[in-house]
């Protein structure tokens, strides 16, 4: 069985045969059969900006799951943003919450100013339901508007924050996909691997 499940993991070749006759008995025939991959992949967006004294950097992450036609069965997005602040004196103010968007859940307001009364985590995961079944290609193309944000009624109805960041980082996540040979399951909104 483990066998089994790194050769299918691991896109390995299985030879195999098989017959197939009719009434008359006219003819056999034998196939190879290709198992596909599948495969895991993390992609990591960074953008920074700088103003006078002030720095923002963002890090928008994905994690993907890709099934062996290589269309995302799977799709995880979190952002980290960090504010850096100096004085004249160059005194750094850094951050004192490091955690991300995700971790953030409710501490994170932008249901309370949300047309779509929904929080950060909700619309990322909209986001990212809207993409399974996609190539990486297909989401390569997916089209926004001029900041950054989803143009596709469907997508708009659940999600209306600024996707493009997290378009790259699928994007790069599924370039970065590799081969897994363990057994992956999905749960709620993470890939959660099966031992």
């Amino acid at each position: 069985m483990a066998a089994a499940l790194l050769l299918t993991a691991c896109g390995k070749t299985n030879a195999g045969s098989g017959s197939s006759g009719s009434m008359s008995g006219s003819s056999t025939s034998s196939a190879q059969t290709q198992t596909a991959a599948w495969k895991t992949g993390l992609g990591v967006v960074t953008e920074a900006t700088d103003q006078d004294r002030a720095g923002k950097i963002e890090l928008a992450a994905a994690a993907v799951l890709l099934d062996g036609e290589g269309k995302l069965e799977s799709v995880l997005l979190d952002e980290l943003e960090v504010s850096v602040s100096a004085d004249s004196t160059g005194h750094v103010t850094l951050p004192t919450d490091w955690r991300t968007k995700r971790q953030k859940g409710d501490d994170y307001p932008l249901a309370e100013v949300s047309s779509l009364k929904k929080g950060w985590a909700e619309q990322a995961d909209a986001f990212a339901s809207y993409l399974i079944g996609m190539t990486p290609e297909q989401v390569s193309m997916l089209k926004v508007d001029k900041d950054g944000k989803p143009t596709d009624a469907d997508l708009l109805s659940g999600c209306t924050i600024a996707v493009d960041r997290y378009r790259d980082a699928v994007t790069r996540a599924c370039a970065n996909a590799r081969c897994s040979a363990t057994r992956f399951l999905r749960n709620s909104d993470r890939i959660i691997e099966k031992k």
